[in-house]
């Protein structure tokens, strides 16, 4: 019997945003695996390089869109998006965002175009996007309040939602859904074992010293709750470094936080070292035992939703982590409350934790690889392991 045919529909490009990539391609992978025929779409209106591309990898089908630069883009992007779909008759289409192209394509076929043989449709929400999160924090103003009710109506008249949060599954609760309309699907990892490499000169690291380590979009805080946070911190322990991994998603977001550190007389101590692919999993190998990894998280809105994947990351990478219990990392540290969690806002907390870890290798350790054995539980063929099955009984 052939499995069924589920179309992906991704709301932006592979980079610079993490969505595609880092959610939507790992649950098309899992699909695969089980037996789908996965065709993924994207609309590279943020990634133009990749206009009209397509190719296979793990067993996914990857198409891109064509972006055409020009007023009519967006109906070349969603003329594209239905074309695809129909070719490909669909058993399921997953739509991820409901908003902007994605959230208009699940909403055209949840509403309009219900023929017979129609596919399932289900819309993944990842982020609360109106004016109550995302949209809201960045003051998009009227922009923010239309992607709003776009994100609220398409919620609304999706068959089927599957959400990252537990937050998320109470909001689509709350616009209407039955609990079994939604399906809990959060974020996984996928890492390998570490393996040690010997340390490269020019690093800007010390070979001895402990190194905090931040992995970052600059959007879980602000400049000065990082400062604040960290600056003590810097300043007490001798040797102590931080260094910055990440890219920013909003433009400035770094050079603000560069500013504040400079302010507070830490640049000197901060190596920023950018992001690409794997270039976590290096550094670490080459810092094994000497970084403790720090996750500070505004409790807002826009952070509850959230399902900050770099936490079961790090987790499988065996690193010690001291982070803010917000949204959904209570979730992924369960088990781990005294030793990793503290309460959001709590400076003291955070920084005493910090301190002892930092002045333990033992406890570095023995805490690194007991979070190495819980990641296993957020791998990817756990968390969305149960998707196909949950698509066939709905």
């Amino acid at each position: 019997m052939r499995g069924p045919r589920v179309a992906l529909v991704a709301p932006f490009g592979l980079r610079p945003k993490g969505t595609t990539i880092g959610r939507v391609l790992p649950i098309g992978r899992v699909l695969a695996k089980r037996g789908a025929t996965v065709r993924l779409l994207i609309p590279p209106w943020d990634d133009r390089a990749r206009s009209g591309d397509r190719w296979y990898q793990d067993g996914v089908q990857i198409v891109h869109t064509r972006a055409a630069g020009s007023p009519l883009e967006m109906a070349l992007i969603l003329s594209d998006l239905g074309r695809e779909i129909r070719e490909f008759r669909p058993t399921v289409v997953h739509a991820f965002k409901p908003i902007g192209y994605s959230g208009a394509v699940a909403w055209w076929l949840a509403t309009v175009d219900r023929r017979g043989g129609s596919p399932r449709i289900v819309v993944d929400a990842d982020d609360l996007e109106g004016p109550a999160g995302w949209a809201g924090r960045r003051g998009t103003g009227l922009g923010g309040r239309i992607r709003g009710v776009q994100e609220t109506l398409t919620l609304r008249v999706a068959p089927h939602v599957t959400v990252a949060s537990h937050w998320l599954a109470d909001h689509a609760t709350r616009l209407g859904h039955k609990p079994g309309e939604v399906l809990y699907l959060p974020n996984g990892q996928d890492e390998q074992p570490l393996e040690a490499v010997d340390e490269e000169p020019g690093t800007g690291t010390s070979a001895d010293g402990l190194t905090l380590l931040w992995y970052t979009r600059f959007t879980e805080t602000t400049a000065a709750r990082i400062v604040r946070l960290l600056a003590p911190l810097l300043a007490e322990v001798g040797g102590l470094r931080l260094a910055v991994i990440g890219e920013e998603i909003a433009e400035g977001a770094r050079a603000s936080i560069g500013a504040a550190f400079t302010a507070a007389g830490m640049a000197y101590q901060v190596d920023w070292l950018g992001y690409e692919p794997r270039g976590v999993e290096r550094y670490l190998a080459k810092r094994r035992g000497r970084v403790v990894a720090v996750y500070p998280m505004d409790d807002d809105l826009a952070n509850r939703a959230r399902c900050p994947s770099k936490v079961p990351q790090l987790m499988a990478l065996g690193v010690p982590i001291v982070a803010e219990a917000v949204g959904e990392i209570p979730y992924y540290l369960a088990g781990f409350e005294t030793d990793c969690l503290v309460a959001p806002g709590d400076v003291t907390r955070f920084q005493d934790r910090v301190r002892f870890l930092a002045g333990d290798a033992g406890a570095r350790e023995a805490l690194g690889g007991r979070l190495r054995t819980a990641a296993a539980c957020w791998h990817w063929d756990q968390t969305a392991g149960g998707l196909l099955d949950w698509y066939l009984a709905n």
